[in-house]
């Protein structure tokens, strides 16, 4: 394939949060546009753009069209502006024609002439995206991207890198790939392979809706590291933290050459939002009482509402609505497939690495009102060991000598604590059985790092305030021992263990923008895969913590009517089946008991089928 190069154009994307007034997307389509001749560009920037152009139209024809709006100015979806429409062409005699626009002929013209000039409908939008000055705010705004985005757009693949919209159809993949695939003769290099190489990228960046991005938040740092841009034009690539920046080697050209406007960070991992309204002085009603005052006001598996639509139409002078949203960023260091990837290397970054961070704020956007965030963490654990993929449940096998699994370890918690503060692990393998011995090591690797030397104070005593401060805490709670028989409940247990812990760790506290309050710290949470039990873990963490922040603004969630809390269960369970997905190839196990607080044998059964398929696809 080194012959062969594409440019990878996002062409549709949706909403799927607002943080901090600002909207964050999801890519849902993307296009492949060969580039070993301009003859290839060109057939394939045609199917793409006819392929759009066609799909609008019959959005414009069905009707259907509800959810896809005006999202730039130049461009209302299904008007079908491209052609004739003089509001959309620079004119002649104006300051955007060049000698060029005026003298091409109306069918013979460059793709240049035709995205930026005259036929595309995204003229003056593809004229700023090829700006120098990157995204700069202002022109954001004038753009409409700050504004609130429709559901699903569609945007020119040929006109940028970094922006896109929602789902397309069958033949929108075909299009865009079929002029892609056509020259496969042509690479005999590639043979074969070539078309399941792109129609897999395709899936990849596209279908498998994984890859997140925003315009104006940084969405790879949480709210305690967020960083104020000195400049206003300060690109966005250069905001982002490269840990979370999964696209930056195929842009490092676009960075290279100065083309800030085209190097729109994305990110891997889950961005869920659901807006939810509680009562800070609940009415006290008698059973069978036919009014109630409801706990959520959205359908719980749908996509977040508008900002519109979130506020309830009447609202009592003790009711608020808040939205909760919750990040997922998957780590680009050391990052591949289940049991392909475990472990630690030697520059101590482990397989599977999360960041997720629950953000609770007001559901209407208020830079004074008070924003709180909560940050846990999750990885393998940090020790070079192996698992074969040719069994359902392979033993771990421990490699390399016991001083080079110590040094990777040490240097991944120095990393953590210079990232994150204190520390809190949580081990959820199993204490007896194939789990136990990687289980112990990791737990006698954690031990002698306390053990080891730490930083003296200022007058060379280590005294034992400073010595209890530098240790690690190790909690193990063999998850399946205590939760045998589907009592999934008695994970309670290992919440009421860490609960003063939580409560020390607290969470960060942001007002106009600013910091007030910073999180002390991170609870590592692990199992094998760091997927399943790992999430039923963190979810309950997460609602400990919702719980007190909401405590602090006069919201007692103990005395609700609603007690289900459907949006917050299917919130996290949303949240383990993408991470799942991405490391594992399917949904999460035992997410019945994380969507509804029970298990039961069909939870299980589906376990079953689960592990099933897992081990097929490795």
């Amino acid at each position: 394939m080194s012959r062969c190069s594409y440019l990878v154009s996002i062409t549709r994307r949706q909403q799927v949060a607002q943080i901090r007034g600002s909207p964050v997307y999801v890519v849902t389509e993307v296009a492949l546009t060969p580039c070993t001749s301009l003859r290839e560009a060109t057939t394939a920037i045609t199917k793409t753009v006819t392929a759009l152009r066609n799909q609008d139209a019959t959005e414009l024809v069905t009707g259907d069209d509800s959810s896809v709006e005006e999202d730039f100015p130049e461009r209302r979806v299904g008007n079908n502006d491209d052609v004739g429409d003089d509001d959309d062409e620079p004119d002649p005699s104006g300051p955007e024609s060049t000698a060029a626009n005026r003298a091409a002929a109306p069918r013979r013209s460059s793709i240049a002439h035709d995205v930026i000039g005259r036929r595309g409908s995204y003229g003056r939008f593809a004229q700023r995206w090829f700006s120098r000055t990157g995204w700069a705010l202002d022109q954001k705004r004038q753009m409409g991207l700050t504004d609130t985005a429709p559901t699903e757009t569609s945007i020119p693949a040929s006109a940028n890198v970094g922006a896109g919209g929602e789902v397309s159809s069958k033949d929108m993949q075909e299009n865009s790939l079929g002029s892609a695939i056509d020259e496969e003769d042509s690479l005999p290099a590639a043979g074969g392979l070539l078309p399941k190489l792109l129609r897999t990228s395709q899936i990849l960046f596209g279908s498998s809706r994984s890859f997140f991005f925003s315009y104006d938040h940084d969405i790879t740092r949480s709210l305690a590291n967020q960083r104020a841009p000195t400049t206003p034009t300060l690109p966005l690539h250069e905001q982002a933290d490269p840990m979370y920046f999964w696209n930056r080697h195929m842009m490092q050209p676009f960075i290279d050459a100065g083309a800030d406007s085209f190097s729109l960070p994305l990110m891997q991992g889950f961005i869920g939002q659901r807006t939810f309204l509680v009562d800070s002085d609940p009415p006290q009603i008698d059973d069978g009482a036919k009014d109630s005052v409801e706990l959520s006001n959205f359908v719980p598996s749908g996509p977040a509402s508008p900002p519109s639509e979130r506020v309830s139409a009447e609202l009592r002078p003790t009711q608020k609505n808040f939205d909760i949203t919750v990040i997922s960023r998957r780590s680009a260091k050391r990052a591949g497939l289940r049991y392909h990837r475990r472990g630690v290397n030697d520059e101590g970054f482990v397989a599977n690495s999360v960041e997720s961070e629950q953000i609770l704020s007001p559901s209407v956007w208020d830079p004074a009102a008070r924003v709180f965030s909560f940050v846990q963490i999750r990885g393998s654990i940090p020790l070079f060991f192996t698992q074969s993929p040719y069994s359902l449940r392979p033993a771990p096998e421990l490699k390399h000598s016991a001083e080079a699994n110590f040094k990777a370890l040490k240097k991944h918690f120095d990393r953590l604590e210079n990232q994150y503060g204190s520390l809190q692990v949580v081990n959820l393998v199993e204490k007896h059985g194939i789990e136990a011995s990687i289980g112990s090591a990791f737990e006698s690797n954690v031990k002698r790092l306390n053990e080891e030397a730490r930083p003296k104070t200022e007058d060379g005593d280590s005294t034992e305030a400073k010595a209890a401060e530098d240790k690690i805490p190790f909690e193990w709670f063999d998850f399946h021992a205590a939760c045998r028989g589907m009592k999934f409940e008695n994970v309670a247990l290992l919440l009421e263990a860490l609960g003063k812990k939580l409560d020390s760790l607290g969470s960060t506290v942001a007002v106009n923008d600013e910091v007030t309050i910073r999180q002390k710290g991170v609870l590592r949470t692990n199992c094998m895969d760091c997927l399943d039990r790992t999430n039923v873990c963190q979810s309950s963490f997460a609602k400990h913590m919702l719980d007190m922040q909401l405590k602090e603004q006069g919201f007692d969630m103990s005395v609700q009517l609603d007690q289900e809390t459907a949006w917050f269960n299917t919130l996290w369970a949303d949240n383990g089946d993408a991470i799942s997905k991405q490391y594992a190839s399917t949904s999460a196990m035992k997410g019945d008991y994380t969507r509804t607080r029970k298990r039961n044998y069909r939870g299980a059964l589906m376990d079953a089928g689960l592990s099933l398929t897992r081990f097929f696809n490795g």
